[in-house]
């Protein structure tokens, strides 16, 4: 694992030698890549360019062992997602999924919006969590996921024209306007929407049935998302264009 100079580690706050860490986990990029094992990262202003990468988007910020603390979990997301093994999926709309583990689960969900907080980087710009980042910096540093209504995430999955969305897209995480009082922050990652709460009053949210509960259970609804996914295509063509000198 390549490691930068000594410095501050996001996570444990100590210094030490840091790591040349993922932000989001490699299992999202895999079916981005092509023949080259390399993926195409399309920028957030026209003035830059198009440029490819090899291993998803990385950035010196935590030591080896809170690297290997978060890998814990997204091994454990990537068996859920990819995997299946020891979880019960129902083919429903919502998607109903039983015998999670709460812990790994909730915990593996805190670290995206944890590490996009932290993140120097331009793909991340728009999450910025002001005081709740220390918040789940702590419960990430103690292992403690704390309970359903703390900092929860929805996570839903997008169809336009009757199928549903390709995991081959991964798109700058956005803030969106405040619901009942709550900010949001979405992320578009292996065909669904992430969208996290970020308040200290959720327990009046009006869809808490899709937290993840601390019995394991959770429900992901299927949502049609034509508005949003027709306006998202509209953006990266004109973009392309302009790029390839075409308007």
């Amino acid at each position: 694992m390549k490691k930068s100079k000594e410095r501050k580690c996001a996570l444990c706050l100590q210094e030490k030698e840091l790591c040349n860490s993922h932000i989001l986990p490699e299992f999202f990029f895999k079916p981005l890549y092509d023949e080259n094992h390399r993926f195409q990262l399309i920028p957030s202003t026209n003035e830059e360019k198009i440029y490819y990468e090899q291993k998803g988007i990385r950035e010196s910020l935590l030591c080896e062992e809170c690297e290997e603390q978060l890998s814990r979990y997204e091994r454990y997301t990537s068996q859920l997602f990819y995997g299946g093994e020891g979880v019960y999926y129902t083919n429903e709309n919502p998607v109903r999924i039983e015998e999670i583990d709460y812990k790994k689960f909730k915990l593996f969900q805190l670290s995206l919006l944890f590490r996009a907080s932290v993140s120097n980087l331009d793909f991340f710009k728009n999450v910025n969590l002001g005081p709740h980042e220390e918040k789940i910096r702590k419960m990430l540093n103690d292992e403690d996921p704390g309970g359903e209504n703390d900092y929860p995430c929805i996570i839903l999955i997008p169809e336009t024209r009757g199928r549903l969305m390709s995991d081959e897209l991964i798109v700058m995480p956005e803030e969106l306007n405040k619901f009942e009082g709550h900010r949001q922050y979405r992320f578009i990652l292996g065909g669904c929407f992430w969208v996290y709460l970020v308040s200290s009053h959720t327990v009046m949210f009006s869809f808490k049935k899709f937290f993840l509960k601390e019995d394991g259970k959770l429900l992901i609804p299927i949502e049609n998302a034509d508005r949003f996914l027709n306006a998202l295509a509209k953006d990266m063509l004109k973009f392309n264009r302009k790029v390839m000198g075409m308007g």
